[in-house]
């Protein structure tokens, strides 16, 4: 207590009170720091795969729209599965705001389910307005309902066509059925999550290309189905000449990344590089060795096709070179990724090409029949020709 002030003052900090408030500062300066710097765990759309897709595929929009690839593949007007073309019904074109794309189909699912999950510069909000005109424009009616922290935005008369689902903070989800929902849950850690050989295949593709891929695309091929394929083909797969293809039916996992590359700058013609890499898993050596035979004889084909060489996926034909270790595959394959994108487009150009006679139009007349020839007069025995 001060006698000048009447308060209580306290004594001088003994240097044993002074160590402890110095430890006692620092300790909370080291957690206040670990707990605010500490990297916060950044959501993947890979979070969104159950773990029983068979198929899953990722696309980096963005590094694909910096790619020559991006006209040929992208287009002007590229539908997201299963909503069809948007920018009409939206007021805006989300393809031309899209991130990244990933897109997954169920092993027991029923045939056409799948799901797609997607970042993109756009709002909630605006997505579902969009969805809503959508499905106002096929005569339905949208509802709304939720699941977990997601809202769901759906046609309930219609079952066959996808539904939309979002949350605050993302990510957005496309798809039709159950599928949806085990991708919801998911998203919010309910379920088990992607499969683990997605990710060893996955690894294995990004050891092999020198740039990270801009596509990945993993399948795993049940037992089942293939066991499945082997009977019904059966006494086909007999004979030595279709070994290859009973070994194409051994191969349990399989997986294919392609990485667009750089492109150099101050360059009057790109000389970006792109880069085809393709993982096998195989039941067993001689079952590789059986595919890689194929995939061979295959390129050696299509080599010699004059329309290959025309449309420019030659260079891309003859880098091919095929690699077995044991019950494992891997291809690889490089070209110009100027070169690719004509190739493309010229293949897209060549197939939609309208057909000789307009659709429509009626059908060409026939060719009038040729006029029968009269019939050869019979000799008559005995004289000339009979009167």
């Amino acid at each position: 207590m001060s006698r000048e002030t009447g308060c209580y003052l306290p004594g001088a900090l003994t240097p044993r009170r002074q160590y402890l408030l110095f430890f006692g500062l620092v300790v909370t300066v080291i957690a206040a720091a670990f707990v605010l710097g500490r990297p916060r765990a950044s959501t993947s759309l890979l979070d969104s795969v159950p773990r029983d897709a068979w198929l899953v595929g990722t696309l980096d929009v963005a590094a694909l729209r910096a790619s020559p690839l991006a006209k040929p593949i992208l287009g002007e007007k590229t539908p997201i599965p299963g909503l069809g073309p948007l920018a009409q019904r939206c007021g805006f074109d989300p393809v031309a705001r899209l991130r990244e794309v990933v897109v997954t189909s169920p092993e027991g699912g029923e045939r056409g389910d799948f799901g797609v999950a997607f970042s993109g510069d756009f709002t909630k909000d605006e997505l579902s307005k969009c969805a809503e005109n959508v499905i106002r424009a096929r005569g339905g009616s949208p509802t709304t309902s939720t699941r977990g922290a997601f809202t769901l935005v759906e046609d309930t008369a219609d079952a066959q066509h996808a539904r939309l689902a979002y949350r605050e903070g993302g990510p957005f989800l496309v798809g039709r059925g159950p599928w949806l929902d085990a991708m919801i849950d998911a998203t919010e850690h309910k379920t088990d999550r992607l499969n683990p050989a997605h990710m060893e295949l996955r690894g294995a593709l990004a050891t092999k290309n020198g740039s990270p891929p801009t596509i990945v695309v993993t399948a795993l091929l049940p037992a089942s189905v293939r066991d499945k394929l082997k009977a019904e083909l059966g006494p086909e797969l007999g004979g030595g000449g279709d070994k290859a293809y009973a070994g194409v039916l051994a191969v349990s996992a399989a997986g294919i990344a392609i990485s667009l590359g750089g492109q150099t700058a101050n360059t009057a013609t790109s000389t970006s590089t792109t880069e085809v890499t393709a993982e096998l898993r195989c039941e067993s050596a001689s079952a590789c060795d059986e595919v890689k035979k194929l995939i061979e004889r295959k390129r050696l084909a299509f080599s010699g096709d004059l329309t290959m060489r025309v449309v420019g996926l030659g260079p891309l034909l003859d880098s091919l070179a095929v690699d077995g270790q044991g019950a494992a595959l891997t291809a690889t394959a490089h070209g110009a990724t100027e070169d690719l994108a004509h190739g493309i487009q010229r293949l897209i150009d060549f197939k939609s090409r309208a057909p000789l006679i307009p659709t429509g139009a009626p059908p060409m007349p026939m060719p009038a029949p040729m006029p029968t020839p009269p019939p050869t007069p019979k000799p008559i025995p005995g004289g000339g020709p009979g009167r």
